[in-house]
């Protein structure tokens, strides 16, 4: 059985990415391309990698917990997904006018 993920959609990527930095602040490893990036570092990356033509240029994005991967793209960030567990932040981010989002069938 394949596990449900959700499919994000949003023109707000620096908005986005900013909240999702900031909540998921402890505990978890970033990958932008092949650089990875600790909660420490999340402020920095924040500043640096939160605008829309940085994000727009980048190929593959990870964030995992304990080597679960939560959310994630490849190839632009049109493509971004969350792990079905983190439903309750794409509602509130989604009642904030930040995204939409649609939930996958279950196989």
């Amino acid at each position: 059985m394949k596990a449900r993920l959700i499919g994000i959609e949003t023109t707000r990527y620096s908005a986005f990415f900013r909240c999702l930095l900031q909540e998921y602040g402890e505990g978890t490893l970033v990958k932008v391309d092949a650089v990875q990036y600790h909660s420490p570092q999340y402020a920095e990356l924040a500043e640096q990698w939160c605008i829309n033509e940085k994000i727009v240029g980048t190929r593959d994005f990870v964030l995992t917990r304990n080597g679960v991967e939560l959310f994630g793209f490849h190839d632009h960030p049109e493509q971004l997904w969350a792990a079905y567990s983190e439903l309750p932040f794409i509602e509130r981010l989604a009642a904030e006018k930040i995204v939409r989002f649609k939930v996958s069938e279950e196989r």
